[in-house]
């Protein structure tokens, strides 16, 4: 990141025509870009109608996405991408805006990569980005709501990030439609990333958009290890993925501007396999998701689990963990574990001395599969 906000700053001033320095933002040109800014996070949080669906058409928009957005998008999709388990040849990215998820998929070591979006001076200036960086990246323009997607092969990997309530907002049948047009256009051990905020109507949408793909057979690669009901569904139950993640200095300024407190990165997300591959195969044994941060309880601290097994708690009374358990102290949600010799009561797992915890897949890597 250190290398790449400068570069964003110095595509901000190309593309808007104005001089200065090259690595932050004047005053005046500050306080404008936080309005810009402002706008578009209403219009993430709540579009329609927040915010029209080809805002992008708005060049100070388009802009001053690159300036906060883009690099947060980024990361997200870095991280995400990051669990897919192998490095795909051909990839497809969606909606794609300036790029950030495509760049992303390009860092990773994926080959190939085409950026369609209806914006085609978005496509370019993401192009832009990506070369300078040394990346090449394959532009088309396609507007999705009128035109059918455009696929004369079959794709390893699809990206769709912070886009699909756009497309189809409150019409979960027309989002399942259009996600099955994309999984059609997968090689058979291909993935479909799916990207969304994290607030409670996009998360929710997402499980219940997960619900409906798994009652039909669609396999999921992550963040899901359990195959039923999504207990997520049942109740008051956030479910998303959080990650840690750089905020350069100019980030920094204009959370504070904004008053937005992001500790960590936090998104909703979905990679579904290809109907072809089925679920992925695990190594023997009850392996569960941390689906949420530590807490603490009269009955000591706990971690919300959703596993194999189904939804669980993981419980400490112990006054010391023990040595083989101690990955407990450290658990971070979204990362996959193993717990072995555990105390079970209903739907909690209670440490003891003889109990071992061990994290099968840390966050922001693949599950581990058996071949």
């Amino acid at each position: 990141m250190e290398e790449l906000m400068p570069e964003l700053v110095q595509e901000w001033r190309r593309f808007t025509k104005t001089g200065g320095p090259p690595d932050r933002l004047q005053t005046r040109e500050f306080r404008s870009a936080v309005a810009t800014l402002k706008t578009i996070q209403k219009g993430l949080q709540t579009s329609p109608p927040g915010l029209q669906r080809n805002y992008f058409s708005d060049r100070k928009l388009l802009a001053d996405y690159l300036l906060y957005f883009w690099p947060l998008h980024y990361q997200q999709a870095l991280s995400i991408l990051s669990e897919i388990p192998t490095t795909p040849r051909t990839v497809l990215d969606l909606c794609s805006g300036p790029s950030p998820v495509a760049f992303a998929a390009l860092k990773l070591g994926c080959g190939n990569v085409t950026a369609m979006d209806q914006n085609l001076e978005a496509l370019n200036l993401g192009a832009r980005i990506c070369g300078r960086m040394g990346y090449p990246l394959s532009i088309r323009q396609i507007n999705l709501l009128s035109h059918r997607l455009p696929v004369h092969e079959k794709y390893e990997l699809i990206t769709l990030g912070h886009t699909l309530h756009e497309l189809f907002p409150g019409s979960i049948q027309k989002q399942i439609t259009f996600v099955r047009t994309l999984l059609d256009a997968l090689t058979p051990e291909g993935y479909l990333v799916l990207m969304e905020d994290s607030t409670p109507d996009r998360y929710k949408a997402m499980l219940e958009l997960r619900e409906s793909l798994v009652n039909d057979g669609i396999p999921v690669q992550a963040p899901c290890v359990w195959k039923g009901k999504c207990p997520a569904l049942q109740g008051n139950f956030p479910c998303f993925a959080q990650r840690e993640y750089e905020k350069p200095y100019v980030m920094k300024e204009f959370q504070r501007a904004m008053d937005i407190k992001l500790n960590s990165l936090k998104a909703s997300y979905l990679i579904l396999r290809s109907p072809a591959a089925g679920w992925p195969k695990l190594p023997e044994g009850d392996c569960y998701r941390v689906v949420s941060p530590p807490f603490d309880t009269p009955e000591g601290k706990q971690f919300y689990l959703c596993g194999t097994p189904g939804k669980k708690k993981l419980i400490s009374r112990l006054q010391a963990v023990p040595k083989e358990a101690r990955a407990f102290e450290y658990l971070k949600r979204g990362e996959l574990i193993r717990v072995e010799g555990a105390v079970e009561n209903a739907n909690s797992l209670y440490l003891r001395d003889e109990t071992r915890v061990s994290v099968d897949a840390a966050c922001g890597k693949p599950i581990p599969e058996v071949f």
